[in-house]
């Protein structure tokens, strides 16, 4: 076999550290940024945050947007609550069925199965079987365990310790005055066929004419599927802050890049001097390379801000009908062709307005709210579904529109759209299909 060498010219991409580190500052969203600034400054010494820089920044641009008045900023610490509002929270739903329990006078096995009972609730206040399977399993005795689910149920709210959500509904119409009977076998055997909305099915179930089913079905909705949901257990509240605004000055469009909720950082004075007296040694090897990520870093910072600052720039003079309130949805618009107004690469769009969130007068909107293909005559999905929504305001209750009445009147007015993309677009506005609109 004979080896032999060739010389080839090829071009090859190849991404450097540095390089994939722009791209990754480029596309984070302010608070990560933010978080990443601060991990990074805990490793660099020569990375030394300007306090006090923010929040007197925050306060001169709020002063000019009449809609910002008295909102703060996300980074002044967390928001101070109103006083006595713990006061006023519900206790949790355990201590409030349990002090119940205590006024009750239970003898002390009845009490602690009642209080082992309480403690097996789920976040909608029911018993699973399979719980109290293991119960008598356990040894429980079981009409000591049924007295104790009975004791349960008759606590306030009503519905609490029902073992399927037809029991809850039924414990609630209990509590109710009047004649229930149909009310509760729809509760017993007939809830499918009721979230369905099949009344004549229900009523030959129940061998009872439909106008007492229709009623039962109305008393039903009345009532809370959830009992306990001020109960309810809630994570911490999680704030969208916007990487930028959008606000009308002396009658200008202007863009504000989120700088205020980003840490600020210069270059340690010290350090920059102990790097110029010692040239030669290894701590001045050390700090000239962080010197060196720092300024990269903060470049990039710097270089970010002016691609946002471009790109959200140029999106607000292709949407300005949007943000002067000339219309209530924004205009079809594609990336390809604002990387085209900018003259940058589509990519680059695509990583500086991802992922990331707006607010003008109107709210706060993902980016990405703003890009859509055109349908018809000039409209944006957006566009589309908002005409959706009118129809279906409009239409009338006892005959509502199908998705491909939809479609047809949509077509209609020069907008081609598939039925299948009215279901999509009516679902993403949380309309039920026509069947259960009917009334």
């Amino acid at each position: 076999m004979e080896h032999k060498q060739q010389l080839e010219l090829a071009q090859v991409l190849k991404l450097s550290p540095t390089l994939l580190q722009s791209m990754g500052i480029l596309q984070m969203t302010t608070l990560e940024l933010a978080d990443y600034l601060q991990d990074l400054a805990l490793e660099n010494p020569v990375m030394e945050e300007t306090p006090g820089a923010r929040e007197t920044a925050w306060d001169a641009f709020a002063s000019r947007v009449p809609w910002l008045a008295g909102e703060r900023m996300a980074s002044g610490g967390p928001a101070v609550g109103e006083p006595g509002r713990r006061d006023r929270e519900p206790e949790s739903l355990a201590f409030f069925l349990v002090e119940q329990l205590d006024r009750q006078g239970l003898d002390q096995p009845l009490l602690a199965v009642c209080r082992y009972l309480v403690d097996l609730l789920d976040d909608h206040g029911r018993l699973a079987p399979e719980d109290l399977a293991d119960l008598t399993q356990a040894g429980v005795p079981e009409a000591l365990l049924e007295e104790g689910v009975a004791a349960l149920q008759s606590l306030d709210p009503a519905g609490v310790g029902a073992r399927s959500a037809g029991e809850s509904l039924a414990l609630q119409l209990k509590r109710q005055p009047g004649d229930h009977r149909v009310a509760l076998a729809i509760c017993e055997k007939g809830l499918d066929l009721l979230a369905r909305e099949q009344y004549g099915a229900l009523a030959r179930r129940l061998g009872v004419p439909r106008k007492q089913v229709e009623a039962a079905a109305q008393a039903i909705r009345a009532l809370d599927p959830n009992p306990v949901g001020a109960w309810a257990v809630q994570g911490e509240t999680e704030y969208l802050r916007p990487d930028a605004w959008v606000a009308e000055i002396d009658g200008t469009l202007q863009v504000f890049v989120n700088q205020w909720d980003l840490p600020q950082f210069h270059l340690s004075p010290a350090y920059l001097q102990m790097a110029r007296e010692d040239p030669g040694g290894e701590a001045a090897d050390y700090l000239r390379q962080k010197i060196q990520q720092a300024r990269w870093v903060l470049q990039c910072v710097r270089r970010r801000q002016e691609t946002l600052t471009r790109c959200l720039t140029a999106l607000v003079a292709a949407q300005e009908d949007f943000f002067r309130g000339r219309t209530s949805v924004p205009g079809p618009l594609l990336g390809r062709e604002l990387a085209e107004t900018l003259g940058l690469h589509p990519s680059t769009v695509s990583r500086t307005l991802g992922h990331k969130a707006l607010q003008c007068r109107q709210g706060v909107f993902p980016l990405g709210w703003f890009f859509g293909r055109a349908v018809g005559e000039g409209l944006s999905p957006q566009g589309v579904q908002a005409r959706i929504a009118q129809l279906v305001a409009e239409e009338d209750s006892r005959c509502p529109y199908s998705d491909q009445e939809l479609m047809e009147r949509l077509q209609a007015e020069g907008i081609p759209v598939a039925r299948r993309t009215v279901a999509k677009y009516r679902q993403a506005l949380g309309l039920p299909p026509s069947y259960r609109r009917k009334r």
